[in-house]
């Protein structure tokens, strides 16, 4: 079966830009501060760097329980959104995949990448109001994280994440409906190909000239050139 080129079948780029995104989140800051030549940056991994002029840097992961759970289940959540993603693209271009498969791979995804990181938003500013201890120093209480710090590209990627999963969904629906093979036709003398639509709603095509009908059409010839069906 030929198949005519249409966007369509570029749609695989979008879970692909959409788990790179997911995979940048987590290599990437989810927060980060700097004030007069103080600098502090934390990761969705636990891992934190502080900094300070004239000082050297100092980098290590956070040993309290309240930072630790978030930090394993928001990287493990958003992995996980990232490799079915990635798994959706290659699908959907080797065309291994149906309709429901591809949406609901992206809603999973994106469902999963926004549920978690509003999950560790809370979480890290309730951790973060307690109080904690770094390197002997002691951050008082009552402080929200998410006041001192600002949001870094892991916290903002996996939204955008999400938001192309939907988009790719709504793309994918749309082009579907758009879509038109060319497939072939052996007769006893040549090979012809004409156009079949699988997914125009109420109208169908007749494999001789083309000509739109109606699939519920009962009529053994074809109206406009007389072809038998």
């Amino acid at each position: 079966m030929y198949k005519k080129t249409e966007p369509r079948d570029y749609i695989w780029v979008i879970p692909l830009v959409a788990g790179v995104f997911a995979i940048i989140a987590i290599l990437s800051p989810t927060a980060n501060f700097s004030y007069e030549g103080v600098t502090w940056a934390w990761w969705m991994w636990d891992f934190t760097t502080m900094g300070v002029v004239g000082y050297e840097s100092i980098n290590l992961f956070i040993s309290e329980v309240d930072f630790i759970i978030p930090s394993i289940i928001a990287t493990s959540v958003v992995l996980l959104s990232a490799v079915n993603l990635l798994i959706l693209s290659i699908k959907t271009r080797r065309r291994n995949l149906s309709i429901k498969g591809f949406e609901v791979m992206s809603i999973i995804s994106a469902v999963l990448s926004i549920g978690i990181m509003i999950y560790y938003i809370i979480a890290m500013d309730i951790a973060f109001y307690d109080g904690l201890t770094i390197e002997g120093t002691i951050f008082p209480t009552g402080y929200h994280f998410w006041e001192v710090f600002n949001p870094g590209f892991g916290i903002i990627l996996p939204f955008l994440s999400a938001i192309l999963s939907f988009v790719g969904v709504g793309v994918f629906r749309y082009y579907l409906k758009r879509k038109e093979d060319i497939i072939p036709l052996k007769t006893d003398t040549i090979k012809e190909y004409f156009p079949v639509s699988k997914t125009i709603g109420s109208l169908n095509y007749c494999p001789e000239c083309g000509f739109k009908i109606l699939q519920n059409f009962d009529a053994k010839f074809c109206t406009n050139c007389g072809f038998k069906f």
